[in-house]
């Protein structure tokens, strides 16, 4: 009867390890998935002595992410980027805040993807109802940019 009693505790404790192993095992699996899909693309750029930073989810249709603007070291911009693909065109905003204390602001973006860089375009823009936008009739330059972003 001993025998009996030890035997079915062994049973249980076994059991017991198997399912606690079956948990750890099944919970691991499913976090490596959600990282893989939400992975960022880090790009820099240079210019004289400003620099920035990119930090952005890239699609077939859409990016996002945050984007970082070093004038001097004096002072910065800083925020979130989000905005469509176009073939090998990005547009959207760059909705930021200078020194990170200030009020948000929002301005244009425009990124062109050539030879595994993305070039950061200059184009005259326009106020309409306190938002800024890159006027329609005119072309957004690319030849001279102010930041050409590299991967890292």
């Amino acid at each position: 009867m001993k025998i009996k009693a030890q035997f079915q505790t062994a049973i249980t404790i076994v059991k017991t390890l198997c399912l606690i192993l079956i948990i750890i095992t099944s919970g691991c699996g499913s976090n490596s998935d959600v990282d893989k899909s939400d992975v960022k693309t880090q790009y820099s750029a240079i210019n004289k002595i400003d620099t920035a930073k990119l930090n952005i989810k890239l699609t077939d249709k859409d990016f996002y992410g945050q984007f970082e603007i070093n004038y001097r070291g004096l002072y910065k911009d800083s925020g979130d980027v989000s905005g469509i693909v176009k073939g090998d065109t990005l547009k959207g905003t760059f909705r930021f805040q200078r020194y990170g204390i200030e009020n948000w602001h929002t301005r244009p973006i425009a990124l062109l993807k050539k030879d595994n860089k993305l070039i950061m375009g200059e184009g005259a823009m326009e106020i309409y109802m306190g938002m800024y936008y890159f006027k329609k009739n005119r072309p957004i330059d690319y030849q001279s940019p102010k930041f050409v972003f590299q991967k890292l």
